[in-house]
């Protein structure tokens, strides 16, 4: 039987991959993994640590040493820490910088103003990219000067909690509407110039300052453009400690940045009415706790839907067998858990602005 030849790397001209890491070590080398095995590959990548205390800058460097060694004769040149070079046809240029105390925003901007290219593509460490994605992410790029790309993100199955997590936060490619769409800069590719007239990344957030860069875009005309086939896969937290802080730091970002005001407005009139309903049931009548069960089952339809019937994408995550009745029995729970992050956070990035 013949086997079939696997698909040679080809290297895109004129585009840039950047992303910033911090603290990685148990995921780095699964993120680099999965660039390498990109169908197609940027001319350049720049990459930069926050100031990582474990050897995830070491990690890279013999990452990227390696691979440029398994290249000699082959079909891909890899110039390692060269970025300012124009690297010829069938070449790649790496570039690894370490700046102390770099958030995500500085760390993005640093590797941005250091881009050659005309065609930015960003993804986050924690990540595993589809081998498509870099192909994808760039399909179409150069229709329209107004058009920012994005693609669609779903959830690595892992534990129950981070299945269940997923059911919560996750939508599916049914979910997704080209009008509202917002692309997370995990899985995003703009113009260099784009970046310039919004300003870049905002500085003053550490938490999402990627939303906060979408509406940028937005209010300068850019047209957010979905493409479902640039796909992403994200690992969800493992604890319930990383879960409220993962959303208290998200609903901080929002307050500081001065987003999504009505939704946080209809999350704290939320809370009011459970918490009256529940006061109501103490000191009037437990018959109130019925209503309970009604509001909890309207309050997590999206997830049950999801569980249910369609989450395209993610279907790997959802329960089946005994774990089904635990998991609709936890999922109000954990809703109620992250929401209750974010009153926390939004408060606090109120305050603080």
């Amino acid at each position: 039987m013949l086997q079939k030849k696997k698909e040679k790397n080809t290297v895109l001209a004129d585009t840039s991959f950047i992303a910033t890491v911090y603290n990685e070590k148990d995921s780095i080398l699964e993120f680099l993994g999965s660039l390498k095995g990109q169908t197609q590959l940027p001319s350049e990548m720049i990459i930069v640590d926050g100031g990582s205390r474990d050897r995830t800058f070491e990690m890279m460097q013999e990452f990227f040493k390696d691979w440029a060694r398994q290249e000699r004769g082959g079909n891909i040149k890899i110039h390692l820490n060269d970025s300012t070079s124009s690297p010829g046809r069938g070449s790649m240029a790496v570039s690894l910088i370490r700046k102390e105390g770099a958030g995500i925003s500085l760390g993005r901007n640093t590797a941005i103003i250091e881009a050659q290219s005309s065609f930015i593509n960003v993804s986050d460490a924690g990540c595993i990219l589809d081998p498509h994605w870099f192909k994808e992410i760039n399909s179409g790029r150069d229709k329209s000067r107004h058009h920012i790309t994005g693609g669609m993100n779903y959830a690595l199955p892992g534990s129950f909690l981070q299945r269940m997590l997923a059911m919560c936060i996750m939508p599916g490619l049914d979910e997704s509407r080209e009008d509202k769409f917002m692309p997370s800069s995990r899985n995003i590719c703009f113009r260099k110039a784009a970046w310039e007239k919004t300003g870049g990344y905002p500085e003053d957030l550490d938490y999402g300052e990627d939303m906060k860069f979408d509406f940028n875009l937005k209010e300068k005309g850019y047209r957010l453009r979905l493409n479902p086939g640039a796909v992403v896969y994200w690992k969800m937290r493992k604890d319930l400690c990383g879960i409220f802080r993962q959303f208290f730091r998200y609903a901080k970002g929002d307050a500081l940045g001065r987003m999504y005001p009505v939704r946080h407005f209809i999350r704290f009139l939320s809370g009011l009415v459970f918490t009256a309903i529940i006061l109501m049931g103490i000191f009037i009548s437990p018959w109130i706790f019925f209503a309970l069960i009604i509001l909890a089952a309207i309050y997590s339809y999206k997830a049950y839907y999801r569980m249910l019937f369609r989450w395209k994408g993610n279907e790997g995550c959802r329960p089946s067998g005994a774990s089904m009745l635990p998991a609709m029995l936890c999922v109000p729970l954990l809703l109620i858990y992250i929401d209750t992050a974010k009153v926390f956070g939004y408060l606090y990035g109120t305050f603080k602005r």
